[in-house]
């Protein structure tokens, strides 16, 4: 796939995360997994989330719930710098197969609601569980968005207050994948730069339709484009497993 390509997709994931609260992040990381290995497409898929919910936490910054991201923070960091001290143990095969499935199930029709508005230290425990696991799946925007939905406030304030919850996710996951995997992201910095620039445009772009398209078009677009990169990616996985 072209660097034009893949600007594209970024954009396009982007755009569709900041029109539906969900989704995008999993789109952007499928179609990295068809550019790179998973040892670099997770790593380098946290600067596109850092980029476009560091970017709608900014746009409606005074609806920030900033107690809840506060909470969901606080543990992130140890867990995820756990996370990437054993990343490279797992197999790339099995990552694939991992991420591929996780890909697929966020297509499903997710029905799991937290009874009432979720405490505070329901999003501490969740914010562990995110910090861990996105280093292995990469994105977890699916899994968390349901209790982002049941806080009692504005639609904006609920979009604003889960991305400013994932910005800080995608730190935690930056700083534990250069400090306890040793990765090298200036070595990678044309790519980063890409990543970022394209996440920045499709944020742009999302604003000024943002009110005029249903959400409902967007998602079933969105799931038939993840069932078709998520089963790709899992084949992928699985026959690099056998085959090797």
């Amino acid at each position: 796939m072209s660097s034009f390509l893949l600007f594209a997709l970024v954009t396009v994931g982007a755009f569709i995360s900041s029109l539906t609260g969900m989704g995008g992040g999993t789109l952007i990381l499928a179609g990295l997994l068809l550019v790179f290995p998973p040892a670099m497409a997770i790593p380098l898929h946290s600067f596109t989330q850092l980029t476009a919910n560091s970017l709608r936490a900014g746009i409606f910054f005074k609806t920030v719930n900033w107690k809840v991201v506060v909470s969901y923070a606080s543990l992130m960091i140890p867990a995820a710098w756990f996370g990437a001290k054993i990343f490279h143990l797992v197999n790339p095969s099995w990552l694939k197969i991992l991420v591929g499935s996780f890909i697929l199930l966020s297509v499903l029709p997710f029905s799991f609601r937290p009874k009432g508005e979720p405490r505070f230290k329901t999003f501490i425990w969740l914010g562990m569980f995110s910090g861990f696991a996105g280093v292995f799946v990469g994105a977890v925007g699916p899994l968390v968005m349901p209790f982002f939905n049941r806080l009692k406030i504005s639609r904006e304030g609920m979009l604003s207050t889960k991305s400013a919850g994932q910005a800080m996710l995608q730190i935690s996951k930056i700083f534990a994948f250069w400090g306890a995997a040793g990765i090298d992201f200036y070595n990678l910095k044309e790519d980063v730069l890409l990543l970022i620039l394209a996440s920045l445009l499709g944020v742009g772009l999302s604003i000024p339709v943002s009110k005029k398209i249903s959400d409902e078009k967007f998602n079933l677009i969105l799931n038939i484009l993840l069932g078709l990169m998520g089963t790709k990616v899992l084949i992928e996985g699985v026959w690099e497993l056998f085959t090797a």
